[in-house]
């Protein structure tokens, strides 16, 4: 009824946290993804798309302990300061524990 698809853009989703700092909950989404400026959740922002960089070169694989091209991406997260009169920022729910 809303003439929208259900399909979500290729995107990660990160829950970042650093002690007096308020938790982050973030996500990037992988540029080239056909959906990535169609999201039907509206979470698509320019800040949010980093560049994918191929790598091919053989050096650079063998620092990594990989024998295959691969994709790269780099980006930075700002945390900001605790505030005591900010709204709670920690939404309980169950998560897996990243290895």
């Amino acid at each position: 009824m809303l003439d929208r698809h259900g399909t979500r853009p290729a995107h990660i989703h990160f829950f970042v946290s650093a002690e007096g700092h308020r938790k982050l909950t973030t996500q990037i989404n992988i540029d080239g993804d056909p959906y990535l400026w169609d999201d039907f959740a509206f979470a698509t922002r320019e800040g949010l798309v980093p560049a994918v960089a191929k790598v091919t070169d053989t050096q650079a694989m063998q620092a990594l302990g990989v024998n295959k091209p691969f994709s790269l991406i780099e980006f930075n997260f700002t945390l900001h300061p605790d505030k005591a009169d900010a709204p709670a920022a920690e939404v309980a729910r169950p998560r897996a524990v990243a290895a």
